[in-house]
């Protein structure tokens, strides 16, 4: 028993000394939001503006359904069966805001020359870019939940030609 006490408390040590800058600067973010339920939506919004975040997207409904909310799901900020049925129980007007904030950008060229000395993928170049999301809810103008997604990559290739 005290064997599996300790191997918890070594494997949480690690874990919390070896998180990644983006998930440490998510939960100081998380922290801070979970201080800030049930102010106005202005002093949200002003608090992210503050914290260099921008405004993504934005939509309301007034006692919007299942379906209603799905019209609105994206690939990365979507409610899940389960988030609809916890924050979107009781009747009112809701609005969902996404606010976004690039984190960190990483570029590359990459390129080779085959064995016959021929260019493949020469001139290309990938850009990848990490964002910090945050999902606010609000219900009558009133701050009721959040979401925070910390590491969300983004990657463009430009320039990708075979050369013969």
């Amino acid at each position: 028993m005290k064997f599996k006490i300790f191997g918890i408390l070594i494997g949480l040590c690690v874990y919390l000394c070896c998180a990644s800058p983006a998930v440490k600067q998510a939960k100081i973010y998380q922290g801070q939001l979970e201080t800030m339920i049930g102010e106005k939506t202005e002093d949200i919004a002003g608090a992210l503006k503050n914290w260099k975040f921008e405004l993504a997207n934005s939509w309301e409904e007034e006692n919007p359904t299942a379906d209603d909310i799905k019209k609105h799901n994206r690939r990365i900020d979507n409610f899940s069966d389960r988030e609809i049925q916890a924050i979107f129980s009781d009747e009112g007007k809701y609005r969902v805001m996404l606010f976004t904030k690039k984190e960190e950008t990483t570029d590359a060229s990459i390129g080779t020359i085959d064995e016959g000395g021929m260019g493949y993928m020469q001139d290309t170049f990938m850009v990848s870019d990490r964002y910090t999301l945050i999902r606010a809810v609000f219900k009558d103008g009133v701050f009721t939940h959040f979401r925070v997604w910390g590491n969300v990559h983004q990657s463009n290739i430009s320039g990708l030609k075979r050369i013969r």
